[in-house]
C-alpha cells in the first residue's frame, strides 16, 4: 500500500509512521509512506508531482488549510484514494461525509485502533466483492459497493442499489449479522444501510448521497451515532 500521512505535528507523524511500519512487519504487507506537514504540500504533490496514494491519513485540524478543505480539493482533482481523518474532535465527523471519508481515527486511540483501520483499508482495496442471493429460481450477484440499503417488509427484503432494485426472502436480522462487519449499519428495524453512501445524519434521520432519507429509531440511535462518528467499529 502507498500511504500518505498529512499532519502538522511532527511528533504525531513520527508516531503514525512507526505504527504503520509495525503493521507492515506483522502482516507482511509492503507499505510505502509519504509525509506531509500541511494540506498545501499534499495538494502540490498530487497536482504537480503526480503522487498517487492508496490511503491518506489526514488531520482535520491543521494550521492553514484544514483537512476538510484539503480533502475537498483532492476529490475535485479526481483523487479516489481512501481518506482516513485523524481527529480528536468528534463534532467534525459529519463534514467528512461530503468528501466520502472512509474512516475516522481518534489520535489518542491510534495505537489501539490503527490495526483495524488498516485491515479495513486492505479489504477495501483488495478487489470487488459481491452480494449473492436467489429469488424466484434466479440467482443474482450484486457488487456490494453499489448497494445503498436493504429494506425489510416482513420476510421480504428489498435491495436498493444505485441503479436497480431486487427482492428476495430473508430476515433482516440475519443480513445484519452477515454484513455488519462489512460496513452495513442497522438504523431501524426495517433498514440496513451501507455507511459509504451516507452523506449526513442527525438523531432521527440519515441522508444518502443520492438524496434518499432513512429513519433512525431510538433503539439504534446510540449505535448509529457511535459508528458514524468514528467509522472504526468494524
Amino acid at each position: 500500500m502507498h500511504i500518505a500521512v498529512c499532519d502538522d505535528e511532527a511528533l504525531f507523524r513520527e508516531n503514525i509512521k512507526n505504527l504503520l511500519l509495525e503493521y507492515s512487519f506483522k502482516e507482511n504487507e509492503e507499505i510505502c509512506i509519504g509525509e506531509y506537514s500541511c494540506g498545501e504540500d499534499l495538494l502540490k504533490a498530487y497536482s504537480q508531482e503526480g503522487v498517487h496514494d492508496d490511503v491518506i491519513f489526514l488531520d482535520i485540524r491543521m494550521d492553514g488549510m484544514d483537512g476538510i478543505e484539503t480533502a475537498k480539493q483532492l476529490r475535485a482533482q479526481g483523487c479516489r484514494c481512501l481518506i482516513v481523518f485523524l481527529t480528536s474532535l468528534g463534532e467534525y465527523a459529519q463534514m467528512g461525509y461530503e468528501v466520502k471519508a472512509f474512516r475516522y481515527l481518534l489520535k489518542e486511540q491510534a495505537e489501539n485502533d490503527l490495526h483495524r483501520v488498516l485491515d479495513a483499508c486492505r479489504l477495501e482495496l483488495s478487489g470487488e466483492d459481491y452480494f449473492c442471493f436467489s429469488y424466484e429460481r434466479c440467482s443474482y450477484s450484486i457488487p456490494k459497493r453499489d448497494i445503498l440499503y436493504f429494506e425489510s417488509k416482513k420476510r421480504l427484503v428489498i435491495l436498493h442499489a444505485e441503479k436497480e432494485e431486487h427482492r428476495f426472502y430473508q430476515k433482516l436480522d440475519d443480513l445484519e449479522l452477515r454484513l455488519s462487519k462489512e460496513g452495513f449499519l442497522r438504523c431501524h428495524k426495517s433498514f440496513l444501510v451501507q455507511e459509504r453512501h451516507i452523506k449526513s445524519w442527525r438523531e432521527s434521520t440519515i441522508w444518502l448521497a443520492d438524496g434518499t432519507e432513512l429513519p433512525v429509531s431510538r433503539t439504534y440511535e446510540k449505535e448509529v451515532n457511535r459508528r458514524l462518528m468514528l467509522r472504526a467499529g468494524r
